[in-house]
């Protein structure tokens, strides 16, 4: 599933959003391996955009810094 769906009246350019896609799928990817249904694919995009609208575009730092608030830790192999 795509972020942009989630971004709503949010405006971001372009790499902003394939940073926030890359790591929306990685995030959602992580999450599902975790066992942790408890975590909606749209709670996972508010701390996606949430992140990305204080400025951050790297998507390995979204990706780390998501699964942070999300009491998950980065996987093994992951920058």
């Amino acid at each position: 599933m795509p972020i942009r769906p989630f971004l709503k009246d949010a405006a971001f350019g372009p790499h902003a959003i394939a940073a926030m896609s890359a790591a929306f799928a990685e995030v959602c990817k992580a999450v599902a391996a975790s066992g942790r249904s408890d975590v909606a694919k749209e709670t996972i995009a508010a701390i996606v955009i949430q992140l990305a609208q204080a400025d951050e575009t790297d998507p390995n730092v979204l990706r780390v810094r998501a699964l942070s608030e999300l009491g998950l830790s980065q996987s093994p192999g992951k920058p």
